[in-house]
């Protein structure tokens, strides 16, 4: 049986909106450059997880704000049903309302 997605109008729905990016250091994904500590923003990070978010920026027209994980792990389900990490993040939606990694979570 196939599956019908809704019809959605990114561009529409991204444009001029503000994503804050929950990330982890990992290369080649996303990595400090070397001059890091004089720099702010986004301008810190490089990698091709960086490339493909300013990429699709420019393209879609939504700003972003890339934040490493407060506690540096991808995720773990607790026993009580909640969640450590950047899924944890996305799931309360307090510090990110998107994931850029290596990782697939879903």
């Amino acid at each position: 049986m196939e599956r019908k997605l809704p019809s959605i109008n990114v561009t529409d729905t991204l444009f001029n909106t503000t994503l804050t990016i929950t990330t982890i250091l990992e290369n080649p994904y996303v990595m400090l450059r070397p001059n890091h500590q004089e720099m702010e923003g986004n301008e810190r990070y490089e990698g091709f997880c960086v490339d493909m978010l300013k990429e699709l920026a420019d393209i879609l027209k939504f700003k972003y704000c890339i934040n490493l994980v407060g506690d540096g792990v991808y995720g773990v389900s607790g026993t009580n049903g909640t969640w450590t990490g950047m899924v944890g993040e996305l799931i309360s939606r307090v510090r990110a309302t998107v994931s850029c990694s290596k990782q697939d979570f879903f």
